[in-house]
């Protein structure tokens, strides 16, 4: 496969749309800060490089300017909450769980084993089975065919049509996406938006923040907010706890070691009442919930807005609409944002980039709109979609091939070392 999407803006521009974005929204005058490393650079110092590319081929760089929106977010949080957050930047949050993990690149498989770009009748999808009994799903999904393994599906794909294959996958819980070109897009949307009716809101200095997030983006933006001095109470369900704590335990520590963390059970009036006693206390919410799960506990995003918290809904295509019911996870999401395509602009194959990176982007941005919206008096419902952010990102960079393979030479040739993790 060959394409031309590329992004059309410079990387530079980046910190400056982003400001103007956050200014549009919230009211707050924000110059950018001075620029970060360059992309190129910053992509091969937070390891992402070394888990980009095909298995048997070398290390490759993304000609996108991801880090440069990582980058910008975290600056633009430490200077709305006037704290550093003690993060070198933004793109060392990038790499890090690859790093901890030690994953390697596979092309067109993601660096976790769980994604992979399959050849469609129209182009490509992204298949995601990160759980073990999505397996169980493939049936249904391919029809009878599939065998539970990779292969087999590849095979039962290569003629359908990419719109049957996500359609049915949105259907039955299955995460999958096609792997489309960027789209001119803004990475969040703000609804019913107060801003100044509630100043000072609880009369606190720093904002009490309640974490019903789980996984990857959420945490990591409640893991952020803490460090810039919020108080950050996670609340887990006793009957679906975060499916992150069965994963690699110093990450889970990195995105909510420094929370306090309550337990509460969803099913019970007890419960029930406790979260809503925690969530009409609290300045921010952040949740990564596909909306009905939430209202099926009593509780509307739209009335806590209304009160005056800030609340931050984290979806993986978006909170509205028939997108609202699909699921999607960091890899996925990017490659439906545009990622794929970008890499094969200058690759000449869809191949994934990073490691599920429409999580961490995500996560470092909805800190900085969570904070920008309590500070500005809260009343918000803040919708941020995964390929969203991946969406916007990729309209920034190498703005041809020439230019990105000459990235490519400056990460190759660059001796610093790693970001610290």
């Amino acid at each position: 496969m060959t394409s031309v999407m590329l992004p059309k803006r410079s990387w530079r521009d980046l910190p400056s749309a982003l400001a103007a974005l956050i200014a549009q929204e919230f009211g707050l005058p924000l110059e950018p800060e001075a620029l970060g490393d360059h992309p190129a650079l910053a992509w091969r110092r937070s390891g992402l490089m070394a888990i980009t590319g095909r298995s048997e081929g070398k290390p490759l760089i993304a000609p996108v300017a991801l880090t440069t929106l990582a980058d910008s977010a975290l600056s633009l949080l430490e200077t709305v909450s006037g704290r550093n957050s003690g993060i070198a930047c933004g793109a060392q949050l990038l790499g890090a769980r690859a790093r901890m993990m030690g994953l390697r690149r596979g092309g067109a498989v993601s660096a976790n084993g769980s994604c992979r770009i399959l050849q469609c009748g129209d182009g490509h999808i992204a298949l995601n089975l990160p759980r073990a009994d999505d397996w169980d799903l493939i049936p249904a999904f391919l029809d009878g065919d599939g065998a539970g393994n990779w292969d087999e599906v590849a095979r039962s794909v290569i003629t359908r049509p990419s719109e049957i294959l996500v359609d049915r996958a949105g259907m039955l819980g299955l995460a999958c996406a096609a792997v489309a070109p960027s789209l001119e897009t803004a990475p969040f949307h703000v609804a019913h938006s107060r801003a100044g009716e509630f100043p000072g809101r609880q009369g606190r200095e720093r904002p009490v923040v309640v974490d019903l997030s789980v996984l990857w983006a959420g945490p990591l933006a409640g893991a952020l907010l803490a460090s810039c001095g919020a108080q950050v109470v996670k609340v887990q369900s006793i009957g679906r706890p975060d499916g992150a704590l069965k994963g690699h335990a110093g990450f889970y520590s990195s995105l909510n070691g420094g929370k306090a963390e309550r337990w509460i059970d969803f099913t019970s009036d007890t419960g029930r009442a406790e979260l809503r006693a925690l969530i009409d206390g609290a300045d921010i919410v952040i949740e990564s919930s596909r909306p009905r799960a939430l209202r099926q506990l009593g509780i509307e995003a739209e009335e806590v807005a209304a009160k005056g918290a800030t609340w931050v809904s984290i979806t993986a295509h978006g909170r509205y609409g028939i997108e609202a019911h699909r699921i999607g996870f960091g890899d996925d999401a990017a490659m439906s944002g545009g990622l794929g395509q970008a890499m094969a602009a200058v690759w000449n194959e869809p191949l994934f980039a990073g490691d599920a990176i429409a999580d961490p982007l995500t996560g470092i941005l909805a800190a900085l709109l969570a904070w920008s919206g309590w500070m500005t008096g809260g009343g918000g419902l803040i919708s941020l979609a995964l390929a969203d952010v991946v969406r916007f990102a990729c309209r920034y960079g190498a703005t041809d091939i020439k230019q990105a393979r000459e990235w490519q030479r400056l990460a190759e040739a660059d001796g610093a070392p790693l970001y610290p993790f």
